[in-house]
């Protein structure tokens, strides 16, 4: 999905999502009928890292809101691990976690409960989302988060294992 644009997704158990995102003032917002409207926002004076969407994963640099609460937001650095690229927030009390559990996707655990996986397409910006619990389960804040964590820091990593082996393939004979 481009950095600065609007799109409708159609979720399986929330219908139309309105996804709006911009780079230049590095804002992440999901919105729907169904759904809390969660808005991530890069601070102005935030140094703005490329290979993070939103544009950093410095807590201090960035404000998130479900519905107008504000959510204590801590995304990890984004180093060697896969773990290292989870981001954990608290909303109005509730826990959650984002974080890969694969090359492309990212699963969102509310409460320490699994809720579901996402995988976003890099070139498309198109979803894959597998529910994880019943609908019955589920609250909009879950997939309004969920698809606004995946936009702003993207899903899936590398594990340090394939890095590793991926760094000796590009050191070897081409």
């Amino acid at each position: 999905m481009a950095l600065t644009a609007s799109r409708t997704v159609d979720d399986a158990f929330y219908d139309g999502l309105s996804i709006r995102t911009d780079d230049t003032e590095g804002v992440v917002e999901v919105s729907g009928p169904r759904i809390p409207t969660v808005t991530i926002r890069r601070s102005p004076d935030a140094a703005v890292d490329r290979f993070v969407p939103i544009g950093t994963r410095q807590a201090g640099e960035l404000v998130m809101t479900v519905a107008g609460v504000a959510a204590d937001l801590r995304p990890g650095k984004g180093k060697l691990t896969r773990a290292s690229y989870g981001v954990d927030l608290v909303v109005a009390g509730t826990r959650y976690r984002f974080a890969p559990n694969s090359v492309a996707t990212s699963r969102l655990v509310r409460a320490g409960r699994k809720v579901f996986e996402l995988s976003m397409g890099d070139e498309d910006g198109d979803f894959l989302v597998q529910w994880l619990i019943n609908r019955d389960d589920t609250e909009g804040a879950d997939a309004a988060i969920g698809y606004a964590l995946s936009v702003a820091f993207r899903t899936g990593a590398m594990g340090l294992f394939t890095l590793l082996l991926n760094g000796a393939d590009m050191a070897g004979p081409g």
